[in-house]
């Protein structure tokens, strides 16, 4: 019998590097959401530390400018970390949508190797069969050529 082949082969390989690619591209996401979120806690952390800088400046006395410029910087800040929470918000947005077509890729290339796994109790159960039959052809030709030697003698 010839050796087991799953006839859905190469759409299984196909499925398999759609998977890997939309994994890949779901890691993207993931790192690119990690990646925003340490800016927005540098950006807090600096416009926590421009505060306590401000705060330490005023007790000693701070000019018009100073203040000025202090809330120049602080708005900056605070526009930042907005555009970063924003930001923030769709890539999660962006991971969610991402994961259910991970999972929806997944669950094709499960069906597919389910589908081969039958395939190959299929053809197990086959060879089995032929197996059988091949060992019942020859008992049963063994015994007519040990008749035919009986009655030769």
């Amino acid at each position: 019998m010839k050796k087991f082949q799953f006839t859905l082969d190469k759409l299984l390989d196909f499925k398999d590097q759609v998977l890997e690619k939309e994994k890949n591209s779901l890691a993207s996401l993931n790192a690119q959401k990690i990646e925003a979120m340490e800016l927005k806690a540098a950006l807090e952390q600096e416009m926590r530390e421009a505060q306590d800088d401000f705060n330490y400046r005023a007790q000693k006395g701070i000019s018009a400018m100073e203040m000025f410029i202090f809330k120049e910087h602080h708005n900056t800040l605070r526009l930042q970390i907005e555009d970063t929470k924003a930001s923030i918000a769709s890539l999660e947005a962006a991971v969610e949508k991402q994961l259910g077509v991970v999972t929806e890729a997944s669950k094709e290339v499960k069906s597919l190797e389910k589908l081969e796994e039958k395939q190959l109790e299929e053809y197990n159960f086959k060879a089995a069969k032929a197996d059988e039959q091949f060992i019942e052809e020859y008992v049963n030709g063994a015994s007519v050529r040990a008749a035919m030697a009986d009655n030769a003698v």
